[in-house]
């Protein structure tokens, strides 16, 4: 692993001991990063938190929502990343995706209190899913596109 996959990994493992077991170094594209699947508490084995450091920048992600972070600039790719990270985790917000049947229209990180119960945003989609980290909010809703 590089320097910065290796500055992230021990970053990771000092502020979550307990998601440790869950990070290892990973091929990816013959590049060895590192990489943590941390499960759900309430879910299944596809629904993880994903963290790995390919090409220099931290990518998180969930369910249908993912986002990267680099050291460019005034930004220090761990501490968004552990923002983003803390943000799932707390049950406070959920990913809500847009969907057109199965393909993927579109997805966000919502605040629970704002979560939506029609595809106004995304109005070509005809089922909109919310997932969260403890599954409280999860739920799926369908709809019919107006033509």
């Amino acid at each position: 692993m590089d320097d910065f996959s290796k500055d992230i990994e021990l970053k990771f493992n000092l502020r979550f001991p307990e998601w440790k077991i869950f990070g290892q170094p990973a091929d990816y594209e013959g590049v060895v990063i590192f990489e943590a699947k941390i499960p759900c508490p309430n879910g299944g084995e596809e629904d993880l938190l994903v963290v790995d450091t390919f090409n220099e920048e931290v990518t998180v992600s969930f369910d249908a929502y993912h986002a990267h972070f680099d050291d460019f600039g005034n930004s220090d790719a761990y501490d968004d990343a552990l923002e983003l990270i803390l943000q799932i985790t707390s049950e406070e917000w959920a990913v809500v995706s847009y969907w057109l049947d199965e393909q993927w229209n579109g997805s966000s990180l919502v605040r629970v209190s704002d979560l939506p119960n029609s595809n106004s945003e995304y109005p070509a989609a005809n089922r909109l899913k919310i997932k969260s980290w403890r599954g409280n909010f999860d739920k799926e809703i369908r709809f019919q596109i107006k033509s």
